[in-house]
């Protein structure tokens, strides 16, 4: 496997840098962050460790206000979804399938470039603890949801909304908190145990699912 990083100009005056793991997959993974949640945290590292164990290319996007080090303005969220774009088209030719992994501002983030690049064939999603305004995205794409019962940025109307959906699968974290936390870190860790075992299901159907019609 090799790890290199994409470098690209962003509107926020540094250069961005993307991390790619690869080891020629068919299947790109690409991880959305949120706002104040970078790849490196647990819900984000472990998805990308059993993305890789499912023997996809992985790519972990840095939005330019992360690498100014400064604070995100939302009126300029265009802007991370125009710079997330350019990395994916920067590399997607050589893919057959792409999956987007996200978190929280990161699934506004996904929602909104899944519309934008062209993808040989319909991009799937795994939103990570989605907010009231991802709510349209996940009723219009085939996908799975992660949320906490107790993060008070997804109300109890977008819950509602997600009820019967067909191409949509979700999972509730009782007493989960935005981060997915419950607690203490003991209950923590049999949480994030949990979580793994929706991402390596997940994984599994979509990715094994998809090579088997190559």
């Amino acid at each position: 496997m090799k790890i290199q990083f994409i470098t690209l100009p962003s509107a926020w005056g540094r250069d961005v840098q993307h991390r790619l793991f690869s080891q020629s997959s068919s299947t790109l993974v690409v991880l959305f962050p949120g706002k104040n949640y970078s790849c490196e945290l647990p819900l984000l590292y472990y998805a990308t460790q059993v993305a890789l164990q499912h023997h996809c290319d992985v790519l972990q996007l840095e939005y330019g206000y992360q690498s100014a080090r400064t604070e995100l303005q939302t009126e300029r969220l265009h802007l991370m979804v125009e710079e997330s774009v350019k990395a994916i088209h920067h590399i997607k030719d050589q893919y057959k399938q792409i999956i987007f992994v996200s978190k929280s501002l990161g699934t506004v983030v996904a929602g909104i470039a899944a519309e934008a690049v062209d993808a040989s064939s319909p991009i799937v999603q795994l939103f990570l603890t989605p907010l009231d305004s991802t709510v349209s995205y996940i009723q219009n794409t085939v996908n799975s949801v992660i949320y906490g019962t107790a993060d008070d940025l997804f109300s109890d109307k977008s819950v509602k909304a997600l009820e019967g959906l067909q191409n949509s699968e979700v999972h509730a974290v009782n007493r989960g908190s935005h981060s997915l936390e419950v607690g203490n870190a003991r209950d923590n860790i049999k949480v994030m145990a949990d979580v793994i075992g929706v991402y390596e299901t997940f994984f599994k159907k979509h990715v094994l699912s998809f090579e088997s019609k190559l």
